[in-house]
């Protein structure tokens, strides 16, 4: 049996990046009832329809090329990293200039764009930057990288509240602290691109893309459609109950579920890294103990966390937002579940991948999103209200995350049968 060349503890390391995420989360609850109290239930609408885009674009920003930074060779990363710089730019500026577009025709998103541009480039950079941290083992730094991104944010809202507390302001600040997230990416990417060829320019993208096509023509349209899925919810209650009912879920996201992404983005990268080890070694068994370990942790403290806050969700949620967040206080008590279910599932979200299992991974994206949509198809057609169709989303969150799981371990046991037949 082939074994990693060094040992390290997965709680030690998930701990370490969740340190960094639970920091910077604490600082963003800490000024969100100043924010609530300063910004109108329809700018958190606007800024959640924002959010929800910016997260769609960012799955495409790389073309899914970034995956290949976990496992490339030392040879080939100077070029890799130069690459996807070059690529994240370019299609940061097209997928600007098409909204810009669509904004000209009447049918773009009511939102600045060219902030919109620089927080999708900003992104590109975290996300190249992240993986190289992954690769790296190096969770320390990429605990810093969440913390300044939420405490850059932090400082330039506080201020917005007080000078402009409008829908410009609140995004203005979200850009800021990606930007600077997005500079110290940068230099962590340099220092590592500096030892090698970084030949690559403009004119080199459409063989680097065609390179790495398994990818741009199987993992991102699966990727795609379970953001669209994701974002579909927030989009529909903007648009089918208004800004103000937008704004009541964002306040629940913000409040709750961004806290469990960000947390949730940490356990992932964590788990990726270190079955990436165990899967280049081919040491299935490793890789699907790590997989039932990590699962049956995040079960038992989302369970946990699920019940606290359903006990003091009424009196908590009054009590730092003030009035006006009523809406909220009821949407929460139906995501509550949804939230955890996502928890457990969503650490170990990039086993297929890793596994190289693009298409299975895509098949399930599509039925997520599929999934998703027939779900507003009916609460259109049947003019259901919006506490119905906000536990709809939280039923198919919970479910479908579960059989995603089940299909992790069912893949990743086959290769462990596999192997020992093999004898590998």
């Amino acid at each position: 049996m082939i074994t990693p060349a060094h040992q390290r503890s997965v709680v030690r390391d998930l701990l370490t990046v969740m340190s960094g995420t639970a920091g910077a989360q604490a600082l963003g609850l800490l000024i969100l009832p100043v924010l609530a109290r300063a910004f109108a239930p329809e700018a958190f609408g606007v800024f959640q329809l924002y959010l929800s885009l910016l997260v769609f674009c960012t799955v495409g920003i790389a073309l899914r090329i970034e995956l290949t930074l976990v496992s490339s060779s030392e040879e080939d990363l100077p070029h890799l990293i130069a690459s996807l710089a070059i690529l994240v730019i370019v299609v940061g500026i097209a997928v600007s200039g098409f909204l810009m577009l669509l904004t000209g025709l009447g049918f773009g998103p009511e939102i600045p764009i060219w902030l919109f541009g620089l927080g999708l480039i900003g992104n590109g950079f975290m996300l190249i930057a992240s993986y190289m941290l992954i690769r790296e083992q190096d969770f320390n730094r990429l605990a810093f990288l969440k913390f300044g991104q939420v405490g850059i944010y932090a400082v330039v809202a506080l201020a917005m509240a007080a000078i402009n507390p409008s829908i410009i302001g609140i995004i203005l600040a979200d850009v800021a602290g990606r930007i600077a997230a997005a500079a110290y990416g940068i230099i962590t990417l340099r220092s590592k691109a500096a030892m090698g060829d970084t030949a690559a320019t403009i004119r080199g993208l459409i063989p680097f893309v065609r390179r790495h096509r398994d990818l741009v023509t199987v993992s991102l349209p699966g990727a795609l459609a379970n953001s669209a899925g994701a974002m579909l919810t927030p989009f529909m209650i903007f648009h089918v109950f208004g800004a103000a009912a937008a704004g009541q879920f964002s306040l629940v996201d913000r409040a709750i579920g961004v806290p469990v992404a960000m947390i949730v983005g940490a356990g992932s990268q964590v788990f990726l890294g270190r079955i990436t080890v165990h899967l280049r070694a081919q040491d299935y068994h490793a890789a699907l103990a790590i997989l039932l370990r990590i699962v049956i942790m995040s079960a038992v403290v989302a369970g946990a966390g699920a019940v606290i806050l359903q006990l003091f969700l009424p009196y908590s949620f009054h009590l730092i937002f003030g009035p006006g967040w009523e809406p909220a206080i009821l949407i929460a008590g139906v995501m509550i579940f949804g939230y955890a279910a996502a928890f457990v599932t969503g650490i170990v979200n990039q086993t297929l991948v890793a596994m190289r299992e693009f298409r299975l991974q895509s098949i399930w994206d599509v039925g997520w999103s599929v999934a998703m949509g027939g779900a507003w198809i009916a609460v259109v057609a049947f003019g259901l209200d919006l506490y119905t169709a906000v536990a709809m989303h939280a039923s198919i969150v919970a479910i479908l995350g579960f059989v995603f799981v089940f299909m992790c371990i069912a893949k990743l046991r086959s290769a462990t049968t596999l192997a020992e037949r093999s004898g590998t």
